[in-house]
Order: C-alpha cells, then structure tokens, then sequence
C-alpha cells in the first residue's frame, strides 16, 4: 500500500474550497507527522497523516486511492488538504489518536486483518470516555472505519442489551453502573440521544428505562447537569417515549401475570400456610409501593425473601416474578411506543 495521494479525487462528504484555506487563524495539532502525506482540516484545524494508515481503516479513504487529482487542489507543504465539512475538531482528534497511538495500534491492525476476533477490550481502557464512543460512532459511520465502529456499536449495545439476561448480568444488586462506558451526570440522557441520532434503536428501551429509574421525573424535562457545568437534555420525541413509557409500565408491572401481579392472587389458591398473614403482607406491598409511585418491574426475584411469606407462597411467587419480569421485558419497547425487539435494527 503506498501513502501517494498525489492522483486522488476527494468526493462527497468531504470537499474541497481553497478560499476557505487562506484563513491565517488555522491551527495545526500535535498530531502532525513529517512524513504524512496528507492533511485533514476540520473547522480551524489541520492534521498531517499518512494516506496509508486511513486507508488500511476506512473503506471510504481506501476507494479514493487511484482517483484523478484535480490540478486546482489545495495543499501545505506539498500535502493535499482534505476539509471534512461538518467533522468536530473534537471527532477527528480522537480518531486520530486512536489510529497513531503506539500502545493501541495493534489492537486496529488485529481487527482490520482479523474481523472475527473481538477481544474484550478497546483502547487498552475498560471504559471509555463517552467522548470518545461519540467521536468514533460518528465518523466510524460517516468514513467506514468498519472494525472501530463494530467495537464500539458492541460497547454501547454491551451496556444496553436486548435481553434480561444481558440486563440483569449488569447489575449488583438493584443498582447498575456502567463498566465500559466511563460514568457521569447525564450519561443516560447523552447515550439515548446519541443512539437516536445514529440508528441504534436495539439500544432505546433499555436506555429509556434506565433515564426512568435513574433520575428524577423532573429531569425528563429540565435535564441533568453534567460535571462541566453543562446540561443533558433529551429531545422532545425522547421525553415523549421516556413519559409514556412511565405512565405505562407504572400500570403494567402490577397486572396479572406481570412483574407484581402475584399481589392480587388468592392465598388459598395456592395452598397458602397463613392465609391472613401472607395476603396482608402482599397488601401491604402493594399499598406501600403504589403511594410511592415505585418502578421497578425488573427488580431482583431475591427481594421475595424480605416478605417474609410462608413457605407455599414464597416459591410461587418468586416463580411468578421470573416469569412476569420476562414478560414485561419481552414488551418493554412496546411501553415506549417502539416496535418489538426483532424489528429495532442496529443501522449505523
């Protein structure tokens, strides 16, 4: 593979507008490499890369090599410039970093030469930076880094599954937090809009329930404060589902057959021990919760045992939580007025 640029046509989404670059207030980044042999532009930005290492990573640069090169390009040092219009400065330095790392660049060459080998790593980090998913989701899907956008599609989906098991499997206890994905105020919110934003709908209705249980309802609407003194907000067709989808799981977690359903049941039914006492108990279980406006369709069957119910009930109805958390899961993107899980596609 060779770095020669100098025949390349640069087609659509990036152009080329040599009045743009005639701008003195032009910053180069650090990462700017003597030998490259192009350079990229985002905003008032340039870096100087080598063709060759683009190529071996996207589809889109690796289809450029060949192409004619109009004599009219503009370029620096001897290097055509490449404006990707509409690229944060941002995206592009965190792609690039990743791409010219010494300590993470054979993890790129393994996946690019090695497509079905998906170690349970990225970056040498456990958890990323929401930045950074953000920056490699964007650019991964604009440019085809084929192998960098398939690990980190993983990593967002590895933290909002489509399946209780996946689900539960996250959680300690009742609490969640994430482990690939470094945590802060406003995760949530930033990782529905950033799934809306980039077709990831397989990923809406657990991060939809999550928005629910992990803020207040009042956030919904007025956003969450990050640690930067920012604001994340949901957009209004996301704070439709996320209130929908209250409203509706609030009620469906106590119908029969569902998550809480068991709390209507006769005692006697079942061959209840303590008729009397267990059927207070569930009562006041229902009462309790109910007044508190508690969601929680997919807590833990082990919370059962802090009932206290006899020993004919406790079995049944942890068997009846088992099956109604798998229910309202099989239904959940249905409570947020999405599709069923078989129709929510990843299309990044």
């Amino acid at each position: 593979m060779t770095d020669d640029f100098s025949s390349a046509h640069v087609p659509l989404p990036t152009e080329r507008h040599p009045e743009s670059f005639q701008v003195p207030a032009v910053k180069r980044s650090e990462i700017w490499h003597p030998d490259g042999s192009v350079v990229l532009q985002a905003q008032d930005t340039q870096w100087r890369v080598h063709f060759s290492v683009l190529a071996m990573h996207s589809s889109f640069f690796r289809g450029m090599l060949g192409l004619p090169q109009p004599p009219d390009q503009p370029s620096v040092d001897g290097c055509p410039i490449i404006e990707l219009l509409g690229d944060s400065v941002e995206d592009v330095e965190n792609v690039l970093r990743a791409l010219y790392d010494p300590s993470v660049f054979h993890i790129f060459t393994c996946y690019v030469w090695f497509p079905d080998r998906h170690p349970d790593f990225f970056f040498l980090q456990k958890a990323l930076p929401f930045s950074v998913i953000a920056s490699h989701l964007r650019l991964g899907r604009k440019y085809d880094f084929g192998a960098d956008l398939e690990t980190i599609v993983e990593r967002i989906t590895h933290e909002n599954p489509t399946t209780l098991e996946g689900y539960d499997a996250l959680k300690t206890g009742n609490s969640y937090h994430p482990t690939r994905i470094v945590h802060y105020q406003g995760l949530l919110y930033d990782t529905i809009t950033l799934a809306g934003e980039n077709n990831l709908l397989s990923v809406l209705p657990c991060a939809y329930y999550r928005a629910l249980v992990g803020t207040i309802p009042a956030d919904i609407f007025d956003g969450v404060p990050r640690g930067d003194g920012s604001v994340a907000t949901l957009s209004p067709i996301h704070r439709r589902a996320c209130n929908l989808g209250r409203t509706a799981l609030l009620r469906a977690q106590w119908d029969s057959g569902n998550t809480f359903g068991w709390t209507d049941d006769s005692p006697e039914e079942i061959g209840c021990r303590d008729p009397f006492g267990c059927g207070q108990k569930k009562y006041a279980f229902f009462r309790r919760h109910v007044v508190r406006g508690s969601l929680a369709p997919f807590c833990s069957v082990s919370y059962v045992d802090s009932l206290s119910l006899c020993r004919m009930c406790t079995p049944d109805v942890k068997a009846k939580m088992i099956t109604g958390r798998q229910r309202m899961w099989d239904l959940l993107p249905a409570y947020f007025d999405l599709p069923p899980w078989s129709e929510l596609k990843n299309d990044p």
